[in-house]
C-alpha cells in the first residue's frame, strides 16, 4: 500500500513517540533494524543477485540515515533483528521513507515495489513519494531477517541534501488512527482559518476599514494554503519526481505567510520607517534562502527570521504601552525556543501550532481593537453632542444675540463682522467634531474666531498668542485631535472672567512624531471648579480615539495661569479621514 510521503511518515512517527512513547520503546525492544550497508548495483559481479541471502555483503560500505543522495542505482541491505520473546501486532508493516524507485525483498522474498528501479532516467519507472509494506504477522519469528532494497532515483533533482530518511517497522493499524487523527486536527485548523478569513474580511468591508484587518484576513487565507500544502502529502499519492513543486510551493507560501506578518506588525503598531524594517527583513530572508543546504533548513531559517523580526518589534511596543503585545511576545518567544531547540520537531509539529497561536492572539486582539473602538466612538459621538449643545446652548445663544443686537444700533459694520465670526466658529466646530485630528491651522483659526466673539461680548481684547519652539516651523506638518485646544479656551471663559487684557499664550513643538501644545490661559477671577469637566471629558475621549497609546494630558494652576500640556504622537492612519467605525 501506497501513502503520503517522507514528511508524512516523519509526522506519523513523532505523533506515537508523543501520544504512547511506552509502547514505542516496547516495539523498539521486540524488533530493531540495523547494519545498513550498500553497494552500487554496478559493483555486483555478474549473476549476483542483490537480493540473494548468501550473498557476501561484509565489505559493503556502512552508512546511517539520512546519508542517501539521488542519481545512484544501488543495492541496500539490512538486519532485521527480532527477540526471542517475538513481535506481535495485527497489522506490521514495513516503512520506508524515500524518494526513490525501488523493489524490497524479506529474506529473498518480495516485499513490494515502488515504481521500477534502474539505471537511467529514461529507463526508470518512477514512483509514488512514499510507501508502507505490508507483512504477513507469522514471517515475523524471533531470529534474525534479511531486508534487501534495490533502489534508484534518476528522476530526482540533484537538490538534495538527502533522499531517504529511515526504513523501520510499525503496527498499521497505530499509524492510521495516527494518520485520522493529525487530518482530522489540520482540517479543524485549516476550517478555522477560513472563518477566521470570511469574518475578519467581513468587518474590514462592513465596520472597520483599517489594514490591519484586510491584512490579517489574508494571512489566514494564506496560513491555511500553507497548511492545506503541508496535508497534500496526505491526500495525493503522487509520484516522488513531483516532489520538488511540492516544495518550492510551500517554501513560497512560508515567505508569503511571514512577510504578511510582518507587514501586520508593522501596521498594527504604527511603526516608524516600516521601510527599512522590510529591506532588513527582505535581506536576511534572502541569505537565510541562500545559505539553508535544504528546504527543510530554508523553512527554519525562514520562519526563525521573521520570529526575531516579530520580537525586536514586540519589544518595541511593549515600550509605548501597547498591552496587547505581551501576549504576541510570549507566544514568538516561545515557538523560536521551540524551533531553535528541536527543529526538526518543529517543523512537523510546532509549525502549525505556532502559526495558529499567533493568529488566535492577532485575532483577539483586532477584535478587541474594534470594540474598544467602537465604544470610543459611540463615546465621541455623545461627548460631540455635549461639546456641540454646549456652544449652541439657548444661554450662549442668547448672549450673542443680543450683543448683536446693541452692534446694530451702534455699530451694523462691527455687527456684520461679529454674525460672521459667530457663524464661523459655528460651522467650524460643526464640521471639526467629526473629524479625528485636523491640521494645526485650522484649530488656531476655530479659537481665533471664538476670541473675536469674547472679546466683543467683554469689550477687552483676547488674543492668541502662539510660539513655535526649538525648530518647529509654524504651520509645519502638525496634526492635533479637533477642538481639543477650543475647548480648554472655552473653559478660561465659562469657569472665570478675564477682567484684563492678557493674552492667551499656545506654545508648540514637535520632536520627530511626538507634538508637545503648552497652553496657557489667564485666570482672573475664578469660580472655584475641579478639572475640566465635560470639555476633559471631551479631549480626554478625542485624544484616545485620535493618538497612539502613550499620549499625556496635564491640567493645573500655576503662576502664569491655567497651564494645559497635551503631548501625544497622532495617528496618521486618521489624518483628515472621517470615524470609519459604525455604531
Amino acid at each position: 500500500m501506497l501513502l503520503g510521503n517522507l514528511k508524512l511518515w516523519l509526522v506519523f512517527c513523532l505523533s506515537i513517540l508523543l501520544i504512547n512513547p511506552a509502547y514505542v520503546s516496547a516495539q523498539s525492544e521486540a524488533a530493531h533494524i540495523s547494519d545498513f550497508r550498500l553497494v552500487a548495483m554496478s559493483e555486483l559481479d555478474s549473476g549476483q543477485n542483490c537480493h540473494d541471502p548468501d550473498l557476501d555483503d561484509s565489505n559493503w560500505q556502512r552508512f546511517e540515515f539520512p546519508n542517501l543522495t539521488a542519481k545512484q542505482h544501488v543495492c541496500i541491505r539490512a538486519n532485521l533483528v527480532i527477540n526471542e520473546n517475538g513481535y506481535y501486532v495485527e497489522s506490521p508493516g514495513l516503512l520506508f521513507l524515500a524518494l526513490a524507485s525501488y523493489h524490497v525483498y524479506f529474506n529473498g522474498e518480495l516485499l513490494g515495489t515502488n515504481g521500477h528501479p534502474s539505471t537511467s532516467v529514461s529507463s526508470e519507472e518512477v514512483g509514488a513519494i512514499s510507501s508502507l509494506l505490508s507483512f504477513y504477522p507469522s514471517s515475523l519469528v524471533p531470529g534474525k531477517h534479511l531486508i534487501s532494497i534495490e533502489l534508484s532515483s534518476f528522476n530526482l533533482p540533484p537538490v538534495y541534501a538527502a533522499i531517504a530518511y529511515d526504513l523501520m517497522l510499525v503496527d498499521q493499524q497505530q499509524l492510521y488512527d495516527t494518520l485520522i487523527v493529525t487530518s482530522a486536527i489540520t482540517a479543524m485548523l485549516i476550517g478555522a482559518l477560513l472563518i477566521m478569513f470570511v469574518i475578519f474580511l467581513t468587518l474590514f468591508f462592513r465596520f472597520q476599514k483599517s489594514s490591519s484587518f484586510i491584512i490579517f484576513s489574508i494571512l489566514c487565507l494564506t496560513t491555511a494554503f500553507l497548511l492545506g500544502a503541508e496535508q497534500w502529502k496526505i491526500f495525493v499519492n503522487y509520484q516522488y519526481d513531483k516532489h520538488l513543486f511540492r516544495l518550492q510551493l510551500i517554501i513560497g507560501i512560508t515567505l508569503l505567510v511571514n512577510g504578511l506578518l510582518l507587514a501586520y506588525y508593522l501596521e498594527h503598531h504604527s511603526v516608524t520607517r516600516k521601510l527599512n524594517w522590510l529591506v532588513g527583513w527582505v535581506l536576511a530572508q534572502l541569505v537565510a534562502v541562500f545559505t539553508a543546504q535544504s528546504y527543510d533548513e530554508r523553512s527554519i531559517f525562514i520562519f526563525a527570521v521573521t520570529m526575531i523580526f516579530l520580537i525586536l518589534l514586540g519589544l518595541s511596543s511593549i515600550q509605548k504601552s501597547k498591552s496587547d503585545s505581551r501576549i504576541g511576545l510570549v507566544i514568538t518567544g516561545f515557538s523560536l525556543a521551540l524551533l531553535l531547540l528541536t527543529p526538526r520537531l518543529f517543523i512537523e509539529l510546532g509549525f502549525a501550532l505556532s502559526i495558529v497561536l499567533v493568529l488566535i492572539s492577532i485575532g483577539i486582539s483586532l477584535l478587541n481593537q474594534l470594540s474598544t473602538q467602537r465604544n470610543l466612538a459611540l463615546q465621541s459621538a455623545k461627548l460631540k453632542g455635549e461639546l456641540l449643545r454646549r456652544n449652541l446652548q439657548p444661554h450662549y445663544l442668547m448672549n450673542s444675540l443680543m450683543q448683536v443686537q446693541e452692534l446694530i444700533d451702534v455699530s451694523p459694520k462691527q455687527a456684520n463682522v461679529f454674525v460672521e465670526q459667530l457663524a464661523s466658529e459655528f460651522r467650524a466646530l460643526v464640521t471639526m467634531s467629526d473629524k479625528a485630528l485636523v491640521p494645526i491651522d485650522q484649530e488656531l483659526a476655530l479659537c481665533r474666531s471664538h476670541l473675536h466673539i469674547m472679546s466683543v461680548r467683554y469689550q477687552k481684547e483676547y488674543q492668541l498668542q502662539v510660539t513655535y519652539l526649538d525648530e518647529t516651523k509654524p504651520n509645519s506638518d502638525i496634526y492635533l485631535p479637533a477642538a481639543i485646544i477650543h475647548s480648554q479656551i472655552e473653559n478660561c471663559f465659562s469657569h472665570n472672567r478675564i477682567t484684563s487684557d492678557q493674552s492667551i499664550e499656545l506654545r508648540v513643538s514637535k520632536d520627530k512624531n511626538e507634538v508637545r501644545l503648552e497652553l496657557i490661559t489667564p485666570v482672573d477671577v475664578n469660580s472655584e471648579h475641579k478639572g475640566l469637566g465635560i470639555g476633559e471629558a471631551y479631549i480626554r475621549a478625542k485624544m484616545t480615539q485620535s493618538c497612539l497609546p502613550g499620549w499625556q494630558l496635564q491640567s493645573e494652576a500655576s503662576e502664569l495661569g491655567w497651564v494645559t500640556i497635551y503631548q501625544f504622537v497622532p495617528n496618521n492612519r486618521l489624518i483628515e479621514k472621517d470615524i470609519k467605525v459604525e455604531l
